[in-house]
């Protein structure tokens, strides 16, 4: 009897090892699919949810995620579904958790039900046909996991079997990990989009203050900003360098913020001290930035905005290839701006005339591929 006793607790705690060495396994793989996320898209993030469930999952054959819009949770991705169908359905806050056990305290976590036929005084018959071409009307089991964020369900995430299968344990606990892991993803994208915003909102302080000083440059550091993408983009510059491009031109002036104002406004020409006041600014732009974590890039690429193809420009005399090709892109784009537009010592020229001028500084202040560049833009 204690044989039996024995042999029946030795195959439960060989099967508790198994169930617990399947699941660390299934961790694993999660672990390195999921290592680095912080850049990926909404659409590629899911994707990728997906394909990794349905192989750690085995029981799953179908699956959505709804999100939460305003009040209405909407379909914005799935896997075996027609999602030109799938789309036309929407619910309320209500409506989402009908056939599932819900609270308003529910945890992350992963629930399975089995549907044998949905309540047809639910939902309306649109909503009743639609389920009928999903297949998702009756006898299905479905496995799913609200989204909380906050506290509030934002996001339902379901896996669906059609062929009478139970979820195991194991997939549930997999299922409730990617829970975890889409929450975790929406929490990220908020913090992201405030410290973007508080990003945008500090360097719009900065150029703000620069404007006050100088009447004719309003806009200007905003045009550059736009023209510089405008010429990186049209070059083929790799996109993880458009923000840097991006941030970098509306900044490139900061350093006049120690330039005299009585200078910057001065309607006549420039004395030779005068402008070598002005060309303090890429300096004084370096001893600004250089003091935020993180802005080294931008940092060096605002430092060099005046260098030109040839040498002869400052604050180094850098010529060519040492000065990075999105410094060059940035200089172009100011320059452009500064001559269309009207200063205090001259009106704005014309287009052909800027055009002409490109022409004339093409490999001297201009760099040839840039030039090409702005003229392809600006002629065609």
């Amino acid at each position: 009897m204690d044989s039996i006793k024995n042999n029946g607790l030795h195959s439960q705690t060989e099967h508790t090892t198994i169930h617990e060495e399947l699941l660390a396994t299934k961790i694993s793989i999660i672990a390195n699919a999921f290592v680095n996320t912080n850049n990926l898209s909404k659409n590629d993030f899911f994707s990728r949810v997906f394909e990794t469930a349905f192989i750690l999952i085995p029981e799953a054959q179908k699956g959505s995620f709804y999100e939460l819009e305003g009040e209405i949770f909407r379909p914005i991705f799935c896997k075996g579904y027609d999602f030109g169908l799938l789309s036309q359905l929407a619910f309320s806050k209500d409506e989402a958790f009908i056939d599932f056990e819900s609270s308003p305290n529910q945890m992350i976590d992963a629930y399975q039900v089995n549907i044998k036929k949905r309540d047809d005084a639910l939902f309306s018959e649109n909503q009743i046909d639609i389920f009928k071409q999903l297949g998702t009307y009756s006898d299905f089991a479905s496995l799913y996991a609200p989204i909380k964020f906050d506290e509030l369900k934002i996001g339902l995430l379901c896996i669906e079997n059609f062929d009478e299968k139970m979820f195991s344990e194991t997939s549930r606990l997999v299922l409730k990990i990617f829970a975890q892991l889409i929450s975790n993803f929406y929490s990220l994208k908020v913090h992201q989009e405030r410290e973007n915003k508080r990003y945008k909102e500090i360097i719009n302080a900065l150029v703000s203050a620069i404007e006050v000083k100088d009447v004719y440059t309003e806009g200007h550091a905003k045009r550059v900003s736009d023209i510089s993408l405008k010429l990186a983009k049209a070059m083929n510059i790799p996109a993880n360098r458009l923000k840097i491009i991006e941030t970098a031109a509306i900044l490139h002036d900061i350093g006049k913020i120690g330039t005299p104002t009585e200078i910057l406004n001065k309607k006549s020409n420039l004395t030779k001290d005068e402008y070598e006041i002005v060309k303090r600014h890429p300096l004084d732009a370096k001893k600004i930035l250089g003091k935020i974590e993180g802005f080294e890039e931008i940092v060096n690429l605002t430092y060099m905005h005046h260098e030109h193809y040839d040498g002869s420009g400052y604050p180094e005399g850098l010529s060519g290839d040492e000065i990075p090709i999105e410094a060059q892109i940035i200089q172009a784009a100011d320059a452009f701006d500064a001559m269309t537009s009207k200063r205090a010592y001259r009106d704005a020229m014309s287009i052909e005339t800027v055009m002409n001028i490109f022409r004339e500084e093409r490999g001297k202040q201009f760099n040839p591929a840039v030039t090409d560049t702005m003229l392809r833009l600006f002629t065609e």
